[in-house]
């Protein structure tokens, strides 16, 4: 059971969940709420509550009657009269492994993790530090250096969209159609607009793969040739559910990596002491990414519903509630944290959530994990007077994944 605290009064007023100030700077406002109660409401949306301290977090994932499962209401914001129009988005997204529970989730998640296996990612470290090259090089002449737009924009969707048989023709649309995506998934405000978007960018998308699929040689080997195997193998799996892990892996697997990246970069580049212990010892790059992934986390938050009626911390929440898990805040906690404000690459121990927990934790991880250390340290190795320029960070507005939409940096 979730318990309730009280707000302490010292604490000083910060901009409001989800005002633009909030969205440049969450951390100050995420302090008076891991201070508050346990469970809060959200008056943003109806029947809708959040969890902001680390362990009203994790044990909400562990509560029975807490679903991953979305209803429709809660993937489109629209009243039931005007929801028709989504009915494709509604069925798509449903079918993603993000938002299945066991036992159907168990067995998929089973049959893809032969494609994230620790192994298997491994063997791609010499494509990932290929790209990571080829895109420096093309750095070095630029008299304009934009770490997201020209490194950590094209990085991840490169590595992404060839593992699922897309060709790089294609590669500056899957970033704009599956930010598309990003943006509707990622906001609680979410209108009829965000919704149209996001089903289009999905219909263009499976069109792309449904290309790839008749295009692709004989035994060539990758995720789509797992996905399509699974179908063959798995009763009941059709190419629609193939169609929806290929969106939902490519939008996960260039979203969130590119923030990794374009967040551990202005990390690092405002935080002396740890970029100098890092360029004194690189070894300290893995360390340095789990820190960056609990300071400024690509992921703050994500949802689940409940299946039933329930009462959290005293509270009561009717069944098909949503609620949401601030792991942004979770990460700031200090009661799980010792001064969790600081940015220490030497922190020991960092049991962030920045890929989920328990069962749902983030079928790419590793890969991302990879793509990080990997983009980070050749950055700082190939530019060790690498400078930001602009005075003020350009934070997105997208409040679940936290990212620049630039930055700006001198490599002379």
């Amino acid at each position: 059971m979730l318990q309730g605290t009280t707000v302490n009064p010292q604490v000083r007023s910060a901009p409001p969940l989800f005002s633009p100030d909030f969205l440049r700077d969450p951390y100050p406002t995420y302090r008076q709420h891991v201070a508050g109660p346990g469970i809060q409401p959200l008056p943003i949306r109806a029947d809708t509550w959040a969890v902001f301290g680390y362990d009203a977090c994790a044990n909400l994932l562990r509560l029975p009657g807490i679903t991953s499962v979305r209803p429709a209401q809660a993937i489109v914001a629209v009243p039931e009269a005007e929801r028709a129009p989504f009915k494709g988005l509604i069925d798509h997204v449903g079918r993603w492994l993000l938002f299945l529970d066991a036992p159907a989730h168990t067995r998929l998640r089973k049959f893809m993790n032969k494609g994230f296996a620790p192994l298997t990612v491994e063997r791609l470290r010499p494509r990932v530090v290929a790209a990571v090259e080829n895109l420096l090089s093309k750095a070095e002449a630029m008299a304009d250096f934009d770490v997201i737009r020209d490194f950590a924009y094209p990085l991840p969707v490169r590595i992404i969209s060839e593992l699922l048989g897309l060709p790089e023709s294609l590669y500056d649309r899957c970033i704009a159609l599956s930010s598309d995506i990003a943006m509707w998934l990622g906001q609680l405000r979410r209108n009829a607009q965000d919704s149209g978007r996001a089903q289009a960018a999905v219909e263009e998308l499976i069109g792309y793969f449904e290309a790839a699929i008749r295009e692709r040689g004989n035994g060539q080997q990758d995720l789509l040739h797992l996905l399509l195997e699974m179908m063959q193998s798995e009763p009941g799996t059709t190419l629609d559910d193939v169609y929806a892990q290929c969106v939902l892996l490519l939008v996960a697997g260039h979203e969130t990596t590119r923030n990794l990246i374009g967040n551990g970069v202005y990390t690092l580049l405002t935080h002396a002491q740890a970029l100098g212990a890092l360029r004194e010892d690189p070894k300290l790059i893995s360390a340095a990414v789990e820190e960056v992934l609990r300071f400024e986390s690509h992921v703050q938050a994500f949802g689940r519903a409940t299946l039933t009626d329930l009462e959290i911390g005293g509270v009561p929440l009717p069944v098909g509630s949503s609620v949401i898990i601030v792991i942004g805040a979770a990460h700031r906690d200090p009661s799980h944290f010792s001064n969790p404000d600081r940015f220490d690459i030497q922190r020991k121990h960092i049991r962030h959530m920045a890929f989920g927990a328990d069962a749902h934790v983030c079928l790419g991880s590793t890969l991302a994990r990879l793509e990080g250390q990997i983009a980070m340290a050749a950055l700082l190795e190939r530019f060790p007077r690498l400078r930001l320029l602009d005075p003020a960070p350009d934070w997105g507005t997208n409040f679940a994944f936290r990212g620049l939409r630039s930055l700006r940096v001198a490599v002379g």
